[in-house]
């Protein structure tokens, strides 16, 4: 029997994808920004305190085989070129990132079959200050420095770092696609949760995932034609995500993630889903599976996660590390993410995630909910 492939992952966090690429026969090694507990107990892992530029070192390492990314490596097309001189990359290369993530392109590609992007502009002159619209960085991911625009706190960087983008109320969601030589399949929509209270989660940070969403027949549609448009235009291969918001008549597009997304492992434990497999697959072999195959049995109706954050300054208890030890070896484990002992986190910043399936979505909520809470007692006393 031929050892399984070797395949490095790197990025913010490395550990969804690293439990992706073992369940689809992969050997991840990781380098990320935490090398938490459960994925150095998981497989090879690197702290990368310099990060991002730390990351070559891990590309450089002596293992074999291809690399990708998670978030938000996006916002370093120049290093993701580099990073591809050194070992074969399966994903997105710089040149498909600088394109994908001008909002004022994907503007364009997206307006149609009633999916659109909210107005955009950059600069406040003439934007009402009454929390109508949103100051955005260009260079950012999950949510991270997005505040509402008021004439008392302007911008404190540089223009060319920021761009204003209209206020949409709705739905918030994230379709998830894999791309392959200018096509896409849609492989499920979930609901985000994002600046949850119960969860710690600060305003318009992304703090979880729950579904997949039921579709509606012109909602599949429009977010399936979508997704051709933007593999089209842009030329984008492999997993990618979009974030939306979907109101009663219309799909509003926030913005293209082109690269394995936060909500891709709800959708895999929802729907049974081998996405970095597929992902690999359209990336090394430009191939795309038949729609009617990606969806295997699925183990559970519905699925979700939650990140909870700390509420203010701490340092993670031993008790933490006793309550998730026994589940680390899961193949879903129901805690992630689990920072050692000893660590310190700053107030706002994730402590862990939590992960639930179930029959329904308030099923699932209400789970999460229950235990966010129980994690709070334990963290604080």
């Amino acid at each position: 029997m031929s050892e399984p492939e070797v395949l490095t992952i790197v990025g913010a966090s490395a550990r969804a994808a690293a439990h992706s690429a073992r369940r689809a026969g992969f050997s991840p090694c990781a380098a990320d920004l935490f090398a938490d507990v459960d994925l150095r107990s998981f497989c090879p892992s690197v702290l990368v305190s310099d990060y991002p530029q730390g990351l070559e070192r891990a590309c450089a390492g002596p293992q074999p085989g291809g690399w990708m990314y998670t978030g938000a490596l996006e916002n370093y097309p120049g290093l993701v070129d580099r990073l591809a001189s050194i070992r074969a990359l399966w994903g997105n290369g710089g040149a498909v990132l600088r394109a994908v993530r001008d909002p004022r392109r994907v503007a364009r590609a997206v307006a149609a079959d009633r999916a659109s992007a909210p107005a955009l502009a950059e600069t406040p002159a003439g934007l009402p200050t009454d929390g109508s619209w949103l100051v955005k960085p260009y260079r950012s991911a999950a949510g991270a420095n997005i505040r509402v625009w008021t004439a008392d706190a302007p911008p404190t960087d540089s223009p060319d770092r920021h761009y204003f983008q209209q206020r949409v109320d709705g739905v918030p969601c994230s379709a998830v696609y894999v791309a392959a030589r200018g096509s896409a399949l849609l492989l499920g929509v979930t609901e985000q949760l994002v600046g949850v209270g119960w969860s710690g989660a600060p305003k318009f940070s992304y703090a979880g995932s729950i579904g997949p969403l039921a579709l509606k027949a012109w909602q599949q549609k429009s977010f399936t034609r979508l997704g051709e448009r933007l593999a089209a235009e842009f030329g984008l291969v492999g997993l990618f995500g979009v974030d939306a918001v979907l109101t009663a008549e219309r799909i509003w597009i926030l913005e293209v993630n082109p690269r394995y997304t936060a909500s891709v492992e709800v959708l895999e434990q929802a729907l049974a889903l081998g996405a970095i497999g597929l992902h690999v697959t359209a990336c090394r072999d430009g191939a795309l599976p038949r729609a009617n195959v990606v969806r295997a049995s699925a183990p559970a109706v519905c699925a979700g996660k939650v990140i909870v954050y700390a509420r203010r300054q701490m340092v993670v208890p031993e008790a933490l590390a006793l309550a998730v030890e026994p589940h680390l070896g899961a193949t879903w484990p129901p805690y992630a993410d689990v920072p050692a002992p000893g660590t310190e986190i700053r107030g706002g910043r994730p402590v862990l995630t939590l992960l639930s399936s179930g029959p329904t979505a308030k099923h699932v909520l209400s789970e999460l909910r229950e235990r966010a809470a129980r994690f709070e007692t334990l963290l604080y006393g």
